[in-house]
């Protein structure tokens, strides 16, 4: 694992040893969209994302968002939604979380094979976020944002 310096944050990224020559080649800057950060550099006149770049798919993204750009970190399939965080504008905190104000209590939901999964109904929000881990454990096969509980 080697350490890239990213000129307009003043801090390193981490790549695999076998990935180092060629991502050093460019000069990598971050940005912000959406709420989401991404590494970006022009490579033939194509602004490309560093997670694109290094598994030369155009379904590549990090798992985990912040500076570790290892294999290990990256993905490549068409669910990348799995890993995205909570909306900002939600309810709850907890992504697959909602607050059902009829019954004043918190929901837990999944998309799984197709269709909207109901996990079920809890007094307590965090109880609630562990159901949802459970379902992206049952249903991805751990692959997709756990919520932090």
């Amino acid at each position: 694992m080697k350490k890239i310096y990213i000129e307009n944050i003043d801090d390193y990224i981490l790549v695999d040893d076998e990935d180092f020559e060629r991502v050093n080649f460019y000069k990598w800057h971050k940005s912000y969209a959406h709420d989401t950060q991404r590494f970006l550099a022009q490579i033939l006149g194509k602004k490309t994302a560093l997670p694109v770049f290094i598994l030369n798919n155009q379904y590549a993204y990090q798992k985990v968002k912040n500076n570790d750009f290892t294999r290990g970190n990256l993905g490549a399939d068409k669910h990348s939604f799995r890993y995205r965080a909570p909306q900002k504008n939600s309810s709850s905190k907890y992504k697959g979380v909602s607050y059902d104000s009829k019954h004043n209590k918190w929901v837990a939901s999944i998309y799984a094979e197709g269709e909207k999964k109901y996990l079920g109904r809890f007094v307590d929000e965090k109880e609630c976020a562990k159901a949802y881990n459970k379902a992206v454990q049952k249903y991805w096969g751990g692959d997709g944002y756990l919520n932090d509980v």
